[in-house]
């Protein structure tokens, strides 16, 4: 004689079926392909201010700056990582604006006369979160393989800015 298999009750279905969900979506969550690994230039689009997309990568060390229009220390920080960005060629500077407007990071750009470091803006605060950004000035730096080799969370002097250029040749 063949058994017939039992029906679970409606509750006991919806049940299974929440937990299915809940797992895939959990999965989905924390094993995402494209997910950086601790230490990697984080691999995001960022508009550039002539409105051109660009994703960050390696190939040349980094220095990458998360920072704010109304930030004092970035105010006084930027235009000493600018000068050191026209006399060191060798290296990428990224001046990434964490989720202001457009025309507010255009207007702090034009004002200032930046000419060698890119600046960004990251309007849904990617890299922020990707780096767990939790104050300005934020300053990355990478070596050539996009790894992470040193950062300071706060204002560099250029003498400072010096020594951790040191690291990374």
């Amino acid at each position: 004689m063949e058994a017939t298999p039992k029906k679970l009750s409606p509750v006991l279905q919806l049940g299974l079926v929440g937990l299915i969900v809940a797992g895939l979506i959990a999965l989905a969550l924390l094993s995402s392909p494209a997910e950086r690994k601790a230490g990697d230039l984080p691999q995001t689009q960022l508009v550039r201010l002539d409105g051109t997309t660009l994703l960050l990568q390696s190939g040349k060390p980094t220095v990458l700056t998360v920072w704010a229009t109304w930030c004092s220390y970035c105010q006084q920080q930027l235009p000493q990582f600018d000068e050191m960005a026209r006399r060191r060629p060798d290296v990428h500077f990224a001046f990434v604006n964490d989720g202001e407007p457009a025309s507010l990071v255009r207007q702090f750009h034009d004002t200032r006369g930046f000419t060698t470091a890119v600046v960004y803006q990251d309007a849904l605060r990617t890299v922020s979160n990707a780096l767990r950004v939790n104050g300005y000035p934020s300053n990355f730096f990478y070596n050539s393989k996009g790894k992470l080799v040193g950062e300071v969370r706060g204002y560099m002097s250029s003498e400072q800015l010096q020594a951790a250029l040191a690291q990374l040749d």
